[in-house]
């Protein structure tokens, strides 16, 4: 092996592939390290009574012999050292890699236990053999370094849309540049139907990862086909599907003929089908325009449906326009047979078929087939009607609601606050109607205090008449107070719920900003009171002048009003 070619060999890939001279010199190193072993290994199991390798299976096995290489790119030069550890002589384990310190001695009197004794070996002893050994590993870890390099380039682009210029394109494949670092292969596979390209042509691919390298193509994986690229389309297309208002749930695609993208919104007010469409279809027609560049009438179609988590209304949007009457769906065996209107098989089926290969996958159901109402009813099959399924998908809606609630509620006990006042009551059972008691209406007006004599005699009679009516009218009383009824249940809006989260986070804000307000407010009576404490006092009045005001007498200017009268009871008794 030339020492020379390696390295201007190494050199042309540093340039090519853009791997740096480190990595370059770790794998010239380890290649040969790798090349010298194996030879070491072979040598030492020729038998030397008959001259000949010891076969692989008689051999036994051997750890790897000790190598060190040392390459200098830059002065172009390589060093390889075949090494033993010096130890003593009884504690050989393996001559293989092992010497004793006298043999080391008689070959290098400086050395000591411990150090390796090392002899040089020459790059030109390398038979065919080695150098093929040498190559593979090379060849292995430069694979490794290139994928490592485009990791680091394409590392946010996986998963993505990127532009690539179609560098050579046949009948197969076409060769695309990604961004200038390397190039990638599109099969006929990756391809969307029928469509052509040409050299110099700026295409859309979506970056599927990065792989082994192979003798097809490169180490980055890229595809028009799958469904992630349709996916990325309508993310790319649609706000709705960008800023997560509207979820893209399940893709079933046939890349060039018909593919139906399932999306749903947790927002009540969101059309999901309808946000995606757009008016008069201009938001899909975008998207259709990126698939294919062949003649319109073969243009890949895309229906957009609305998710449910209901098999039965799910199924009914997969096979619109047609009417689904009813299904019979079993899990365990894999199938589904969808029972349609007979004016409405044909569309439900689809040409060749293709609905039911699409709702196959979007359902998961490995068989599913689809009959008309007619000859459900002659065969006499048994199916679960749509209303059913309507039924089920409005029962599972209010368990979910109620779960939410649960949720809500949940949050706001761990947090120490009870709900407010402003809540849904619901009573398990009517409230039954207060009785009205007449009676009690005539009572009170007998024992009203009237002037005349006989009234006078009623209210000699009011304890007795007391007595007959309070009870009267406790009994009364008692069922009047719907508050106390026990069989209530107590339903909160989600909205309030939620806003009473908020109110309590921004009364923990408010209490923050106020704590904050009152420190900044000590600290300032504080400045002021220092300040104050430092200020030095003018004397306005001289001490004899403060003297003097305090021995003159001053005269009383107010009137001598006898308020004697205020202070007798009957005073405020007469003003009543």
């Amino acid at each position: 092996m030339n020492k020379k070619k390696v390295l201007e060999a190494v050199k042309e890939i540093e340039t090519e592939k853009g791997i740096s001279k480190e990595i370059l010199k770790d794998a010239v190193e380890e290649s040969f390290r790798f090349a010298f072993c194996k030879k070491i290994e072979d040598e030492f199991r020729i038998d030397r009574r008959t001259g000949k390798q010891i076969k692989s299976k008689d051999a036994v096995k051997l750890p790897d012999a000790l190598v060190r290489v040392d390459v200098d790119l830059d002065k172009a030069k390589i060093k390889i050292f075949h090494q033993w550890l010096v130890v003593r002589e009884d504690d050989i384990k393996d001559d293989y890699i092992e010497m004793s310190i006298d043999e080391a001695k008689e070959k290098n009197p400086k050395i000591k236990l411990g150090d390796f004794y090392e002899e040089e070996l020459s790059v030109d002893s390398m038979k065919d053999k080695d150098v093929g050994r040498f190559v593979s590993c090379f060849k292995q870890k430069i694979n490794k370094a290139e994928k490592d390099a485009l990791l680091a380039v394409f590392e946010n682009k996986i998963g993505t849309i990127v532009t690539a210029d179609v560098e050579k394109c046949d009948k197969f494949n076409v060769i695309v540049n990604l961004l200038g670092k390397t190039s990638a292969t599109l099969y006929k596979d990756d391809l969307i139907g029928d469509e052509k390209f040409q050299v110099g042509d700026q295409i859309k691919v979506y970056v599927v990862g990065i792989g082994k390298d192979d003798k097809r193509g490169s180490l980055v994986k890229v595809s028009r086909s799958c469904p992630e690229f349709l996916a990325e389309l309508f993310k790319n297309e649609i706000h709705e599907i960008y800023d997560g208002t509207v979820e893209i749930k399940k893709i079933a695609r046939l890349p060039g003929r018909r593919s139906k993208v399932c999306v749903w919104s947790s927002d009540s007010n969101v059309d999901p089908s309808g946000s995606c469409i757009g008016q008069n279809g201009t938001r899909i027609q975008e998207i259709v325009q990126q698939l294919g560049n062949y003649t319109k009438d073969s243009k890949e179609k895309i229906d957009v449906i609305t998710w449910s988590p209901n098999i039965g209304l799910f199924m009914a949007e997969i096979i619109k326009p047609a009417e689904l009457v009813g299904m019979v769906e079993d899990k365990e065996k894999g199938y589904i047979t969808a029972v349609v209107t007979d004016d409405t098989l044909p569309v439900a089926i689809g040409l060749k078929g293709i609905n039911i290969r699409l709702a196959s996958m979007l359902t998961g159901y490995e068989k599913v087939s689809i009959i008309t109402e007619s000859d459900a009813n002659e065969s006499g099959l048994q199916y679960k009607t749509f209303e059913e399924y309507q039924i089920e998908a409005k029962e599972e809606e209010r368990k979910a609601f109620r779960e939410r609630q649960e949720e809500l509620r949940a949050k706001i006990a761990a947090r120490g606050r009870r709900p407010q006042t402003n809540i849904l009551v619901t009573t398990l059972e009517e409230e039954k109607p207060v009785e009205e008691t007449p009676e009690v209406e005539e009572t009170i007006e007998e024992t009203t205090p009237i002037e005349t004599p006989e009234t006078v005699k009623v209210e000699t009679k009011e304890p007795e008449t007391v007595e007959t009516v309070e009870p009267e009218t406790e009994e009364v009383k008692k069922p009047a107070k719907p508050e106390e009824h026990k069989d209530v249940v107590t339903t909160t809006t989600l909205e309030f719920l939620e806003k009473s989260l908020e109110e309590e986070k921004k009364e923990k804000k408010d209490k923050a900003g106020a704590k904050k307000k009152k420190k900044v407010e000590k600290k300032e009576e504080k400045e002021v009171k220092e300040e104050k404490k430092n200020v030095v006092k003018m004397d306005i009045y001289s001490e004899e002048e403060l003297a003097e005001f305090e021995n003159e007498e001053y005269e009383e200017d107010y009137d001598e009003e006898d308020y004697s009268d205020y202070d007798d009871d009957d005073y405020y008794d007469e003003g009543r």
